[in-house]
């Protein structure tokens, strides 16, 4: 018998010895290192979000000016509405997409890159991708970085309304009044369909799902957490039964209460 044939196929594996040409071994094999996969997953995932928090903690703004108003939104709940209405009775500012824009080629930040993040979220490998070898890309991190020196430019322009894109998250909690604004899906719907001009029921029901879908997975890719916690805000309102008008009241009552020194 030739030396080849008396080698042993045997391994020694977690699971003991095991004859390593054997098909259950090769499927026990298999099994352990998908199981294996798996907890490696969760492992990276949960860094991500651990570092995704650090991350903004450390780009929370810390200067002086009086507290803004930040509108965080369902779609079709009337958050933007409410927002312009606040600007307008408080003589503030309206912080949007478009002054976001006008800001952002104030500081030379590229705003094409930047339109097409906002309020969007991307998937860990496009990022990565994308960071190697695109020189203009606009990554998490720098996306973040670019968003807090524009909300410091705009507080320091004066009183703002702040409409989404995670600014409850980045400006310090005593330097804003946050706020929710929700319906239930049904109100939300209606109301895109009446206000958005949308043709059908249908139509404004999956325009609500994309939109709700892309701002919640933009609020956890970004900072790493669950926009629709209720103690990351200072104030929610369901619009359900409530005007837009009510709802202007009550925010500004809970500005006064909140800050009564301003």
């Amino acid at each position: 018998m030739s030396k080849g044939a008396c080698r042993s196929t045997d391994r020694t594996t977690v699971f003991g010895t095991v004859n390593a040409g054997s098909i259950p071994a090769r499927r026990t094999i298999l099994e352990y290192t998908i199981t294996m996969q798996y907890f490696l997953n969760r492992l990276v995932n949960k860094a991500i979000e651990k570092a995704q928090v650090q991350r903004v903690e450390k780009l929370k703004i810390k200067s002086d000016w009086n507290p803004d108003i930040v509108i965080s939104r369902d779609p079709g709940s009337g958050g933007n509405p409410i927002a312009k209405k606040l600007a307008k009775k408080l003589g503030w500012q309206f912080f949007n997409k478009a002054l976001m824009l006008k800001l952002s080629q104030e500081l030379h930040i590229p705003t094409a890159e930047l339109a097409h993040v906002d309020e969007h979220s991307r998937s860990w490998l496009a990022d990565t991708f994308h960071s190697l070898f695109n020189p203009s890309y606009v990554s998490d991190i720098r996306y973040i970085t670019h968003l807090k020196k524009i909300l410091l430019r705009a507080a320091k322009l004066g009183d703002m309304v702040i409409l989404g894109r995670g600014a409850n998250l980045i400006l310090p909690h005593d330097k804003c009044l946050r706020v929710r604004i929700t319906a239930s899906f049904e109100t939300r719907v209606n109301n895109t369909y009446k206000y958005e001009h949308k043709k059908s029921k249908e139509e404004a029901e999956e325009w609500v799902r994309h939109i709700e879908k892309n701002r919640n997975q933009f609020i956890r890719q970004y900072f790493g957490i669950n926009p629709h916690n209720p103690w990351n805000y200072d104030l929610v309102i369901s619009t359900d039964h409530l005007s837009l008008d009510q709802a202007v009241a009550i925010i500004l009552h809970a500005y006064k209460i909140k800050f009564p020194k301003v």
